[in-house]
């Protein structure tokens, strides 16, 4: 069957008890040059705290039957980078001022990361990068599994299974990854809709791919029952943005970006974040997965989210961008 209807097929049949489509064979990712065209939002609903500001936002486009299903973002605000699910890298340019789209790829994951025939193999949900070196560093959530690779991203270069992470929910496991600008590294569990305020995340010291380092075990509060954490990123000066999504059936979405003040080197109590916007019906509202970071020479913050659409048709892929302003201060929205 095409490979879109497969690929849905797939994502129905998770759902179903007793049903095995994560461990079913999936069509090898082919790279590619892709059309994506951003059709901006005219107008949205997205209410923000003080420092927090939406800025604008557009729906990606694409007849390519494998886009979609992004999470895990990275960008330094004009070029992106997401992983998908079904165990794909898109990268593309974007003018956000022209909304114009150039040099989009989607390609495999690197060799060696992930086997290319099982879909739990290539289930990747996070994303994080060292700006300086350009290594990239990917989560596995089934596999609970971290990957290393260059900026290039066609080998691994490191591969490593956290023995903590291996008590970790498979289908609700590792979500959040980010770099903090000290070399640290954060990881938090999505953890089961349960409705629990607390959840586990791990603190590695440096670089958890060396393998030699074990991670301090942490507890996250969530903002609010029911929203999971889905992704995160470090700001230059230490805090840390963490993306939630909720959802309640049959068909409703709901997210929250909460900022950690810091991560301390030891923390004792459980981290907690303060919420600085929330999307919900009947503004823009989908299952965003996928957080990042970037400034401007002129020091100015942005906040990007983007959506995994889960390649159905009543869902849509949703880039978002949001700035952050210094504390204390706050302009008018657009």
């Amino acid at each position: 069957m095409p490979l879109r209807f497969r690929n849905i097929l797939s994502l129905l049949l998770i759902a179903l008890p007793g049903a095995s489509a994560m461990h079913t064979p999936v069509l090898p990712v082919v790279a590619r040059s892709v059309t994506i065209s951003a059709v901006p939002i005219s107008k949205a609903r997205i209410a923000t705290e003080p420092g927090m500001r939406f800025v604008r936002g557009w729906a990606l486009v694409s007849s390519d039957p494998e886009f979609g299903g992004l999470s895990g973002l990275e960008t330094d605000g004009s070029r992106f980078m997401a992983v998908s699910d079904m165990g794909l890298i898109v990268r593309f340019a974007l003018d956000s001022e022209t909304s114009r789209v150039s040099d989009a790829r989607i390609q495999p994951l690197p060799r060696g990361c992930a086997a290319d025939t099982l879909k739990y193999e290539r289930d990747a949900e996070a994303l994080t990068r060292d700006p300086a070196t350009g290594a990239v560093w990917i989560g596995f959530e089934w596999q609970s599994r971290l990957c290393r690779t260059d900026a290039n991203l066609i080998n691994a270069n490191a591969l490593f299974v956290p023995p903590e992470m291996q008590r970790w929910a498979r289908a609700t496991g590792l979500e959040a990854l980010a770099r903090l600008p000290d070399g640290r590294f954060l990881a938090i569990e999505e953890r089961p809709d349960d409705g629990a305020f607390i959840g586990p995340a791990l603190l590695w010291s440096r670089d958890p791919a060396r393998g030699d380092v074990r991670p301090q075990q942490l507890r996250y509060a969530l903002p609010q029952p029911y929203f999971r954490p889905t992704d995160a990123a470090a700001l230059p000066d230490g805090r840390v943005l963490v993306l939630h999504r909720s959802f309640k059936p049959p068909f409703t979405f709901r997210g929250k970006i909460a900022i950690l003040d810091a991560v301390p080197a030891r923390p004792i109590q459980p981290l907690k974040a303060r919420v600085i916007a929330t999307l919900s019906p009947p503004g823009i509202a989908d299952n965003f997965e996928g957080l990042a970071i970037s400034q401007t020479k002129d020091g100015r913050t942005f906040v990007w989210i983007i959506s995994d659409d889960n390649y159905l048709w009543l869902q849509r892929t949703y880039l978002l961008q949001f700035e952050l302003e210094p504390q204390g201060q706050r302009s008018g929205g657009d």
